[in-house]
């Protein structure tokens, strides 16, 4: 499912849009994990040591115009590689909280709260537009840390749970503290 901004009461964001043009050889998706890269924003790659941005929440043709719309340029609902957009992105600022899903390569529990993560990036749904970008649930990475679970209907802890995250490794959050060790 992607990452997408935590919007709980007192949550606050800060959205940049970035114009890419069709040097960006990666398909993009609503719920990416972004890289500032020098002067391109792309997908982040997975593992530690990646100081991303933030998180991909819209997508636009040239002109503006929400991919996917029937008067955008772009027909797909994610902006295709080699292909000229602008991509907004909640940024990683301190303190930013995000949802995401575990990856199921382990199962997170309570006791897993404050213990940091990497994040996986997965390759995107062309056909259902759904981001594959998810948080490695084998803990040992600095990118992310796990704050808990969000309060929703049939979800637990367990595999592919819902949960809230901070990054860590950001670019515009500073370093990354060391990771905490497993309770």
């Amino acid at each position: 499912m992607g990452f997408r901004p935590y919007t709980g009461v007192g949550a606050t964001h800060i959205y940049l849009k970035f114009v890419v043009t069709t040097a960006l050889g990666t398909n993009t998706f609503v719920g990416d994990v972004m890289d500032l890269d020098g002067t391109s924003i792309t997908p982040a790659a997975a593992d530690a040591g990646v100081s991303v941005i933030g998180v991909c929440t819209q997508l636009f043709d040239t002109n503006g115009v929400s991919i996917g719309h029937p008067n955008s340029a772009v027909t797909t609902k994610y902006l295709p590689a080699s292909t000229a957009g602008i991509i907004e992105v909640c940024l990683a600022t301190p303190g930013a909280l995000f949802i995401c899903q575990d990856d199921a390569s382990a199962t997170l529990t309570a006791a897993d709260v404050g213990i940091t993560f990497d994040h996986v990036a997965g390759t995107g749904d062309t056909t259902t537009s759904v981001s594959r970008h998810e948080m490695n649930a084998t803990a040992g990475g600095l990118q992310l840390r796990l704050l808990g679970l969000v309060d929703e209907p049939n979800n637990a802890w367990g595999v592919n749970a819902d949960i809230i995250v901070v990054f860590n490794e950001s670019a515009v959050g500073g370093a990354a503290a060391t990771a905490a060790a497993a309770v």
